[in-house]
């Protein structure tokens, strides 16, 4: 299945923290560090129709609090609207 945004938006496969330390200490939900970050999986487009500044493959630093989170095969994504974008590591 293809999913292309619509509009100045990003789909984003969040990278998973881990829950374990490497002593083997469990880390709680509450306690976890709250960085968004994640892989880019899909790239919406200007409302001009020019591109956005990301592709697909893409390591990303993501913020804001208006993002829809939806599960497909088990695995969970991100809209994210481009404005949120924080960062792109390199």
């Amino acid at each position: 299945m293809k999913i292309v945004p619509i509009g100045e938006r990003v789909l984003i496969k969040p990278i998973k923290k881990e829950e374990v330390t490497k002593s083997g200490i469990y880390i709680p939900e509450s306690a976890r560090e709250t960085r968004k970050e994640g892989t880019v999986i899909a790239v919406g487009r200007r409302d001009d129709g020019s591109d956005l500044p990301l592709k697909p493959g893409d390591h990303v630093l993501y913020g804001g609090y208006t993002s829809d989170t939806f599960e497909i095969d088990s695995e969970t994504y991100v809209f994210v609207p481009f404005k949120d974008i924080l960062a792109k590591i390199e």
